[in-house]
């Protein structure tokens, strides 16, 4: 019987829409940075953005298998990138703004509540391993409401390394001192949450859902639900 229940957040617990490369957006962001008298135009903004983020993501490439960037740092980087220096404080600020606008929805699917109090009633434990940006993360958990129910997170940002990198899982599994053999991956992702689970020989349990990325290949998972029905959680896995 499984003992701890770790899972991915975006595609998995909630559904969510957003769009990165919208001109209006990155027009706003323009306009939002110009008041700390740094000038870009929108398409300038927009191409500076993901160049700094290519160059941030080949500076990890040594240090682990999958890197993951530091939000905060690119926005700094934009600043320097016009002769200026941007606080952290000040980066953090503007990358939540970003975040702000270029979502278009997010929300909790289906279930989600209530598998999570199952769990919690069932007294499981329950963690949450996420490639997010902790920056933008940390408010949307407490927005949806779940934090309360996680006895642990870990944010990819947080440690420069991203999911399916077994150097992440392993992380989470010392920090915490999980027993593998009572320990499950849940995700909806088979390239990302259920090859890294593989990796670091705990079991999975792929959730397909409308944020699945495509796989062509076998996913490697001891559970396959392929509705994406969170509920599948409690009523599969509370009775092993």
């Amino acid at each position: 019987m499984y003992q701890n229940f770790v899972f991915d957040l975006y595609g998995t617990l909630v559904d969510i829409n957003t769009n990165e490369y919208d001109s209006t957006d990155w027009q706003k962001m323009a306009e939002a940075m110009s008041f700390y008298d740094v000038h870009y135009q929108a398409d300038e903004l927009k191409a500076a953005f993901f160049t700094a983020c290519e160059w941030k993501d080949a500076l990890l490439k040594d240090t682990c298998q999958c890197p993951e960037i530091d939000i905060v740092e690119v926005f700094q980087q934009l600043f320097a990138n016009k002769g200026k220096k941007a606080s952290r404080s000040l980066a953090t600020h503007l990358a939540q703004v970003f975040r702000a606008y270029s979502t278009r929805y997010i929300r909790l699917y289906d279930g989600v509540i209530e598998v999570l109090q199952q769990l919690k009633r069932a007294k499981k434990k329950v963690y949450l391993l996420t490639n997010a940006q902790k920056v933008f993360t940390v408010e949307e958990i407490k927005k949806l409401g779940i934090k309360k129910y996680f006895n642990g997170i870990l944010y990819s940002s947080d440690y420069g390394c991203k999911k399916p990198d077994v150097k992440f899982f392993n992380i989470m599994i010392e920090k915490y001192g999980l027993d593998k053999s009572q320990t499950i991956m849940i995700g909806n992702s088979a390239p990302e949450d259920m090859e890294g689970a593989f990796r670091a020989r705990i079991d999975g349990m792929y959730l397909h859902t409308n944020l699945s990325p495509v796989y062509t290949d076998k996913v490697k998972a001891k559970y396959i639900v392929d509705n994406g029905d969170v509920r599948k959680v409690t009523e599969l896995l509370l009775k092993k």
